[in-house]
């Protein structure tokens, strides 16, 4: 039990901060117990056990939403001290965020110079630049014009066989 993080709630007690594992997002794959045989003398590392669950599974640092938190919690237990990581860990997700920022300006900008707007008294049109060919094989790509309101599925159709034949 001593190795298990614990809260307590006494007046004065000092809590060590621990991970909540309750927020832990659980991939759907990893759902199943599995018994992998490995030898002592391995060292079985989270990507080698992403590997036993798929093939093409990312292991839990390679998924996670925040690599640098992770990066930040392996310099402090390499014994860098707590500041100094958080501040490396606050520039990290600054340049990150200021990186994705400039992505979605730079989409914004070429949305609106690929728009014409036309204006008149009561409306606002906005025209963009169509090819056709952009529907695709069987003309229900997104990229196509009025995929929203398209042709409907093929579930709807009589005579097509709806439940799968084969499993991927």
């Amino acid at each position: 039990m001593n190795m298990l993080p614990k809260t307590s709630y006494r007046e004065g007690e000092k809590n060590l901060p621990h991970e909540p594992v309750n927020e832990i997002h659980v991939h759907k794959l990893t759902m199943q117990q599995l018994f992998v045989p490995v030898s002592e003398s391995r060292h079985f590392t989270r990507e080698d056990a992403a590997k036993a669950f798929h093939d093409s599974m990312l292991s839990v640092d390679a998924r996670s939403p925040q690599p640098e938190l992770i990066k930040m919690e392996r310099e402090i237990l390499e014994g860098k001290s707590r500041q100094e990581s958080l501040a490396k860990f606050k520039q990290a997700t600054q340049n990150e965020e200021d990186r994705v920022a400039r992505r979605i300006a730079g989409e914004q900008r070429r949305e609106e110079e690929a728009t014409t707007r036309v204006k008149t008294d009561r409306y606002e049109f906005r025209f963009k630049e169509i090819n056709a060919d952009d529907v695709g094989y069987n003309g229900r790509s997104r990229k196509g014009t009025g995929w929203r309101y398209g042709a409907p599925f093929d579930d709807r159709k009589r005579g097509l066989v709806k439940i799968p034949t084969s499993v991927p």
